[in-house]
């Protein structure tokens, strides 16, 4: 189970690094996209919605990221942070969805919950 844990860490800073990755683009793209429009309600509202879309995708990220080196390092707050960041990866098809179970199914094993229970 170890190494399925491994798998679960690195894949998840890869999955957390493209998502703060996503999180510039939509940002950009949403506050170029309501300026090109050249009307101040439309930039001002595509600008709220492209910062608020971004802070939670980036969030959650971040968090993705942070807890994925802690999972390496067998923390066992970060068993608990990405059992939380996989079930917002669930909603990501059809990536998100087979890693978010997959992270899942490993994390919530009972030998797994051995294994952080004993690095404590």
């Amino acid at each position: 189970m170890r190494t399925h844990i491994k798998v679960v860490g690195l894949v998840n800073l890869l999955f957390s690094a493209l998502g703060l990755l996503g999180a510039l683009g939509v940002f950009f793209g949403g506050l170029f996209g309501s300026l090109a429009t050249l009307n101040p309600v439309a930039f001002v509202v595509g600008s709220v919605t492209s910062l608020l879309v971004a802070s939670v995708m980036g969030l959650v990220s971040l968090f993705g990221l942070i807890a994925g080196f802690a999972l390496l390092s067998h923390r066992p707050w970060a068993r608990i942070v990405i059992i939380v960041v996989s079930t917002f990866r669930l909603f990501k098809w059809p990536w998100g969805t087979a890693f978010g179970a997959y992270s899942l199914w490993v994390l919530l094993n009972d030998e797994t919950k051995q294994i952080f229970e004993s690095s404590v």
